[in-house]
This record gives structure tokens, sequence and C-alpha cells, in this order.
């Protein structure tokens, strides 16, 4: 088992029996379901947001770092309520690279109480080149 599933394992059982039972999590779906993405604080920024991409663009973010655990809430911004608050870091220089550990922006983040704005440009750097694969060549005859 990776460290990675070991923390999902985790957080699932602590939102299920655990510490986190009886908290209300920060983002919730229309029919009142709350997605949970995990990470560890050594991946690459794009992979999480890759992931949050994968459950539908928002998730209540669970981070293992050293100190511990960190929570983030990450919305898509169409979605969001009040963004205004928010550094806006599409219109900036000031943008995290597709490099950028978890561990980092969230750290970052710890800083920025309204939140940010990121651009859509680091999800798909998580992309990469897609992978080889089998082609069967059929000649025409």
């Amino acid at each position: 088992m990776t460290d990675l599933d070991a923390f999902r394992r985790e957080i699932d059982r602590s939102l299920a029996i655990g510490d986190l039972a009886d908290v209300d999590l920060d983002v919730v779906d229309v029919d009142g379901r709350s997605p949970v993405v995990v990470a560890l604080e050594d991946e690459r920024l794009p992979v999480l947001l890759r992931r949050v991409e994968a459950v539908g663009g928002y998730a209540n973010v669970f981070v293992k770092t050293q100190a511990g655990v960190r929570r983030v809430a990450v919305v898509d911004i169409d979605g969001a309520l009040d963004v205004r608050s928010a550094d806006d870091m599409r219109a900036t220089d000031e943008q995290p690279s597709a490099e950028c550990s978890v561990g980092t922006f969230v750290d970052y983040l710890a800083a920025h109480t309204g939140g940010v704005v990121l651009p859509a440009r680091l999800a798909t750097a998580a992309r990469g080149p897609l992978p080889a694969r089998q082609v069967d060549i059929v000649t025409a005859g």
C-alpha cells in the first residue's frame, strides 16, 4: 500500500467514525454530498488539481504534511459565492509553477485567507503526454 492509499484510508475512517465524523465540510454539492480528495505535501500541485477535476472541479482537500493534516476547500470560480477577496493569480506574474508542491501551495494559502484564483493551465500541466498504446495496422487489400 502506498503512502497516499494509507492516507486516503485514514481520512475515510476519520470521516466515517473518527474525529471528522461530526465536522461539516466546507464544500457540498447540490445533492448534499461532500467530495473529498487527498494529497501528500510532496506531490505536484497539478496532480492534485487533476484529482479535483476528476470529482467535478470542487472538493474538500486533505493534505498530509510533516506537521499533520491540513484541509483546503477547492471550488470552481463559477460556483464560488464570493471571490472578491480572493487573489486572482490568473492576471499576475505571481503564479505557482507546474512544479510547485502541494505543501508549498498550502503554505501559500495560509497567508491568503480570502483564497486564490488559479489559472486553468495548472491542471492541464499534469496531463502530460498520452501513454503509449499498441496500434494494429491493417493494410487495405
